[in-house]
């Protein structure tokens, strides 16, 4: 996908909510494990409902890759220097639904949080940085401080961003 379609890959901006232990290289494995097994119908452990509502995207995954497949057969046979719209097509629809698969499978694993405590954090993080900030122009910190990790300052950063 990374060479057909580069421009065309489905948006994977909802990976930055993930917890950072879910975000490894193992996780398209366990995704497509988790799809197949859903397909087949099988049930996440205490995730019943989930399960169930996740199944016909799981069911059109593997379709999908099935589909991918069949493809990729047929223009190997042909023409490997080359990849025809059908190519590009077959793996478009694959990737825009593994994505939203890989959303609602994690969602459903680990707590992700929502668009809105994603933003107050990315505000929390601001405010803290433009405290930091103040805080060096005022002398009440010094660089040497943030430089060493100073534990003090742990305690210190948010204290200043109340006042």
């Amino acid at each position: 996908m990374d060479e057909c379609i580069p421009q065309d890959r489905a948006p994977r901006d909802f990976c930055v909510k993930f917890p950072e232990e879910i975000r490894h290289d193992n996780l398209a494995g366990q995704l497509w494990f988790g799809a197949e097994c859903l397909a087949a119908g099988s049930i996440i452990m205490n995730r019943e409902l989930e399960s169930m509502a996740m199944r016909p995207l799981a069911k059109e995954l593997t379709r999908s890759l099935e589909d991918v497949r069949g493809t990729l057969r047929d223009q190997a046979l042909r023409d490997l220097s080359t990849y025809t719209e059908k190519m590009r097509e077959a793996l478009r629809h694959f990737d825009v639904l593994f994505a939203e698969f890989e959303l609602s499978y994690v969602s459903a694993m680990v707590p992700v949080k929502s668009p809105r405590e994603y933003y107050v954090q990315q505000e929390v993080i601001v405010l803290f940085c433009e405290t930091v900030e103040r805080a060096l122009d005022f002398g009440y910190l010094t660089q040497d401080m943030i430089d060493d990790y100073e534990p003090a300052l742990m305690f210190t950063i948010p204290r200043l961003a109340i006042v």
